[in-house]
């Protein structure tokens, strides 16, 4: 009698894909990891991560990219399309999400010292995503073509500008000419819906590989070393962990879209005068900082800020080689982190 052939069997035939993902599922994982509720951290934020892709993509079949039709699809998004402000939302603040939860992975990363060798490639790969992430949100910011979107903009831009030698080159890449226009809504819609989804897609996939290949890094605490030999499968203990806390993630941005909708202010007006520009919140902090570099100082703290945090953060784990991997025997880089901390948080504070 012949074997009964499964659509599985039938598409396992031709591709060979059982195996890989039998592989994939079944990876062990070490038992102190599946009883660490941080360590699902990097699984909430590619959760993120897929739910700003998913719904980006139902917000793209209503979006107008036109100086004219970008305020008035956003608005019908909002309040007419159905379950547009529910999208919407969700997006909105699946944003602020996405940064909380790639500032957290990174900073449990950092605390662990799970940068150090062989893994700087990952930590690398995480630094980059972070600013990716980082610009996801700028290039969304005027999207939907209000005044705060607009005028936020325009001093980013012009912040751009700025920097010595290349900042004129810089602001006409950005804006596709002297001012905001056309070619600026373009670019920065084609940079968020193509550009960025592409170099986040490939960062992630170097993410994930490498943090296959190299396992997770070993226990910092000796009640954590007892389990560290203690394996599970990734299938189905994290992936339950990390599918309960996605479902949580959901239900939060859920409830948020329902009672604060995402807000929507009056549509760009290119001649007003009494408009104040506010970036979002995650940028607040770079904002108030470069009040303190008054005139010609300030196209120094353009460059030389985001180069000397991005730079640290970079050559972190090739400064930092030593074995030591308790943050209690390193008081120098744990008190650097902290230092960091807590300067983003009051200059934060300042800007609000």
């Amino acid at each position: 009698m012949a074997k009964r052939t499964t659509v599985m069997d039938w598409v396992d035939e031709r591709t060979g894909i059982r195996g890989p993902v039998r592989s994939f599922l079944n990876y062990p994982v070490p038992l102190y990891v599946v009883k660490n509720w941080f360590y699902v951290l990097g699984g909430l934020t590619l959760i993120a991560f897929l739910l700003q892709l998913i719904t980006g993509i139902l917000l793209t079949f209503y979006y107008d990219p036109s100086p004219e039709g970008a305020y008035n699809s956003v608005d019908y998004i909002t309040y007419q399309a159905p379950m547009g402000w529910l999208v919407r939302g969700i997006h909105h603040y699946g944003a602020s999400a996405m940064v909380i939860l790639v500032v957290l992975h990174m900073l449990r990363t950092y605390f662990y010292y799970a940068y150090k060798r062989p893994r700087e490639i990952n930590w690398i790969t995480g630094v980059f995503l972070l600013f990716v992430t980082l610009s996801f949100g700028f290039t969304g910011y005027l999207l939907p073509w209000d005044q705060k979107g607009y005028w936020a903009t325009k001093v980013g831009t012009e912040i751009a500008g700025s920097v010595p030698l290349v900042g004129g080159w810089l602001l006409r890449l950005m804006r596709g000419g002297e001012t905001l226009g056309q070619a600026t809504l373009t670019r920065f819609y084609a940079t968020h819906i193509m550009l960025l989804p592409s170099v986040i897609g490939i960062l992630i996939v170097i993410h994930i590989f490498q943090l296959r290949y190299h396992g997770m890094a070993s226990p910092i605490t000796a009640r954590a070393e007892k389990s560290a030999r203690k394996f599970v499968p990734f299938f189905p203990h994290w992936v339950l962990k990390d599918a309960f806390m996605g479902l949580a993630l959901l239900a939060l941005l859920a409830y948020l879209s329902w009672a604060y909708r995402a807000p929507l202010e009056f549509p760009a007006d290119p001649t007003s005068s009494n408009f104040v520009p506010r970036p979002e919140w995650y940028f607040l902090f770079y904002f108030q900082l470069l009040k303190y570099f008054p005139g010609s100082l300030e196209a120094v703290a353009i460059v030389l800020v985001p180069l000397f945090i991005f730079g640290s953060l970079l050559l972190l784990p090739f400064v930092d080689n030593s074995a030591e991997r308790r943050p209690w025997r390193k008081p120098l880089t744990t008190g650097v982190a902290i230092v960091y901390i807590i300067i983003v948080v009051v200059f934060t504070l300042l800007a609000l």
